[in-house]
This record gives structure tokens, sequence and C-alpha cells, in this order.
């Protein structure tokens, strides 16, 4: 009777042992897994972090970038009111002083052109539709 108890107590100790192995071997299992996800949400959290820095960064340049242009363009706008008053004055002048006309000045023409603008040979006919070359 020893003998059979014996036995199924080795028996019992046996299968609580496999099965104390079994969970071990489950447990190391999920915390190597838990190690392993902790890593990435570390990972992950650092990756987040970066790119809300860039995206911060990116919203500081698009603010300036914004202020640059509102600076550009009250800049044109005021210069299109000077234009317009300038406009203006020139305007009542002209209409006071009838006798005065306004010439844009023209670029000084160099002297190797003028010579050969002026002499007989190169002179454009103003009404022909088109010119050829000469041959000499």
């Amino acid at each position: 009777m020893y003998l059979h108890l014996f036995s199924l107590w080795t028996c019992f100790w046996t299968q609580a042992l496999g099965k104390y192995r079994c969970v071990e071997k489950e447990t190391d299992m999920l915390l190597s897994t838990l190690s392993a996800m902790q890593e990435k949400a570390q990972h992950l959290e650092y990756n987040l972090s970066a790119e809300t820095r860039i995206k911060l960064d990116l919203f500081s340049a698009l603010g300036d970038a914004r202020r640059q242009l509102e600076i550009a363009q009250d800049k044109v706008m005021k210069q299109d009111r000077e234009i317009s008053e300038m406009k203006q004055k020139i305007a009542e002048v002209m209409a006071v002083s009838p006798g005065v006309s306004y010439m844009a000045p023209r670029p000084p023409v160099p002297q190797y052109l003028t010579k050969l603008l002026n002499s007989e040979r190169y002179m454009l006919n103003p009404r022909a539709l088109m010119y050829q070359c000469l041959k000499k």
C-alpha cells in the first residue's frame, strides 16, 4: 500500500513539476514578449516626439513665412498707393501746363553704331515688309 501511495505521490509530483516547468516557460515567453513590446513602445514614443518637434519647427517656419508675406504685401500696397498718387499729381501738372510734354530719355547709342546707322548703305526702309541679307 505504501508503494502504491508512493507511486501515486511520485506521479503527482512529476505532473506538478511538469506543469511548473510549462508555466515557467510560458512566464519566460510572456516576459520576453513584454520586454520587446516595451522596447517598441519606447521606440515609438521617441519617434513620435521627434516628429512632433519637426512639426512644431515647420509650423513656426510657416508662421514666419506668412508674416514676411504680409509685410511684403503691405509694402506693395503702399507702393501702389504712392504710384497712384504720383500719377494723379502728374496728371494735374499736365492739365495745368498743356505746352509741356514728357518724353522718356533714350539710352545713348555707341559711336560705332551711330556711324553704321548714318551711312547710306545701311538705311532701313520703314515700309519694307521684310529684310534680306546683302551679299558682298
